[in-house]
């Protein structure tokens, strides 16, 4: 319980608070969506506050995070959802955008994958194990997200081709 006898939010739900709270900066903040969108400024604040019960209502997050595109974090409340469920997001490629050169794009990923292998048989090569200071200093976690970057567009790429 928390200190007015509200319950405590369970750790999924306080990030999706502080994601919608993101959201709604990243749109214009509260004032500018209550105008815009035609709600009141409070039912905004209520909704990235952890300690109102309230959630953005589904039609709406699609309304803020689309004000918000391109901003840092974006979209914000999706990412929440997804994490909270086992799941990262990234970006497919525009649609035709994925149509291109097969070796150029194959021989990026096997270039990426080559590369983060590398780095990683480096950190091990000592003492077996990757601590968090050799994941900082190899920017492992930028390579892999690139790795999978360049995987989810391959993808989409062959997606294209089949038609679907």
């Amino acid at each position: 319980m928390g200190a007015r006898g509200e319950q405590a939010l369970e750790p999924a739900d306080l990030a999706l608070k502080l994601a919608t709270k993101d959201a709604i900066r990243g749109a214009g903040g509260q004032e500018f969506l209550s105008e815009t969108l035609g709600r009141a400024q409070s039912r905004f604040s209520d909704y990235g506050s952890p300690n109102k019960p309230d959630f953005m209502p589904i039609d709406l997050v699609r309304k803020v995070q689309a004000l918000g595109a391109g901003k840092p974090g974006w979209p914000h409340i999706t990412h929440a959802l997804a994490r909270a469920d086992g799941f990262d997001l990234y970006k497919l490629p525009e649609t035709g955008a994925s149509r291109g050169d097969w070796l150029k794009h194959v021989g990026a990923l096997s270039t990426e994958a080559a590369e983060i292998t590398s780095k990683i048989c480096d950190s091990l090569a000592d003492d077996q194990r990757i601590d968090a200071r050799e994941i900082k200093t190899h920017a492992l976690i930028a390579d892999a997200e690139q790795l999978v970057t360049l995987g989810v567009q391959l993808l989409a790429q062959l997606r294209e081709e089949v038609g679907g």
